[in-house]
């Protein structure tokens, strides 16, 4: 018990160090997410491009980011994605064509209205490089609507496009040759056949997408243990979905990655979900109660608290001591008893 007692005291102090911290942190969040988009995509495009290309430099990938953390995500995106399209322009016209039009199909479609997805996006290709894009899908339908599949989707098409671009490089012509019109429609037409022939790309797209709103749909049923249910549904319907998508395309995925993939996603969706949504499912409260016109019936769920008083260091040499610091401290650790009446 002392062990468990322990874990939730981690859970509150780690809460409690973000909500005092939060301007700082989420600053800090944007700057290491552009970061790393900008390093991912110096690896796989910026290393191809003529000399002097915008990835190369990496005091201006460290730039972008700091300039990058200091907007919403929705800012970030764009100032990231204009590097993008900016660095495939001096690589290959025709990709950035392709590229510009899924920017501008995302922002006229989906973005313009519902921005907070934006870090669905941002966070899709670093996890896909990490192995973990099974997470995001998981995650984004814990916290948002049915509509984060879109974002999903989005991501892992710029994701594998880049990857794509990245693979016809050697085969599109050096840079700066010249653009004739018969390279030009061959290179478009290899750059859409490859996207159109990627049978695991669209295997992908259904099981990331299928997922997102199965974990959506099913974290918001009125059921006990709800957001524990929406993470394993949603785990098995990747596995199966790649699976069954493997035995009829014949995508040859590798196997043993996407087990381990779908089994660490899994396990981070656990402890998001520990950080975010922890209740006591055990200690279910239900009342009821009337107005003039309707009753009404509320069944509350507690949320798993530890008293803060056990969290609290006292000082025992001076119990008087009067340090405003401590005390500070522990006026704000102070209890609110609130119930989570979610599901």
């Amino acid at each position: 018990m002392n062990g468990t007692a322990g874990i939730y005291q981690l859970r509150e102090r780690l809460i409690l160090f973000y909500k005092r911290q939060e301007y700082l942190l989420l600053p800090v969040l944007r700057f290491a997410v552009s970061l790393a988009l900008l390093f991912l995509l110096r690896t796989h495009l910026g290393a191809h491009g003529p000399a002097g290309a915008a990835l190369e430099s990496t005091l201006l990938n460290v730039i972008i980011a700091l300039v990058c953390s200091m907007f919403p995500p929705g800012y970030a995106a764009g100032i990231i994605a204009l590097v993008m399209v900016w660095d495939l322009y001096r690589l290959s016209l025709e990709a950035t064509a392709i590229c510009a039009a899924l920017l501008l199909l995302c922002i006229l479609l989906y973005f313009r209205f519902v921005p907070k997805d934006t870090m669905v996006l941002l966070l899709m290709p670093i996890a896909y490089a990490l192995n973990l894009h099974y997470a995001v899908p998981v995650i984004a339908g814990l916290i948002f609507g049915p509509g984060t599949a879109v974002p999903v989707v989005l991501g892992l098409v710029l994701t594998r496009f880049a990857l794509l671009v990245e693979e016809k490089i050697p085969t599109m012509g050096a840079a700066g040759t010249p653009l004739t019109g018969d390279r030009l429609i061959t290179n478009f037409h290899s750059l859409i056949d490859g996207i159109m022939k990627d049978k695991e790309l669209f295997v992908l797209i259904l099981a990331l997408a299928l997922t997102a709103l199965v974990v959506c749909f099913i974290r918001h049923l009125v059921m006990a243990n709800a957001w524990i249910v929406a993470i394993t549904v949603g785990s098995v319907i990747e596995l199966v979905v790649l699976l069954a998508g493997d035995m009829k395309y014949d995508t040859n995925i590798d196997l043993g990655r996407v087990f381990v993939g779908i089994a660490v996603s899994f396990l981070l969706a656990q402890i998001f979900r520990f950080f975010v949504f922890n209740v006591d499912y055990l200690r279910i409260e239900s009342t009821q109660f009337e107005d003039e016109d309707y009753y009404y019936y509320v069944k509350a769920v507690p949320k798993v608290m530890v008293p803060v008083s056990s969290m609290t260091v006292q000082n025992f040499s001076n119990p008087g001591s009067g340090d405003p610091e401590y005390d500070e401290f522990a006026e704000e650790e102070t209890p609110s008893g609130d119930a989570d009446g979610q599901n």
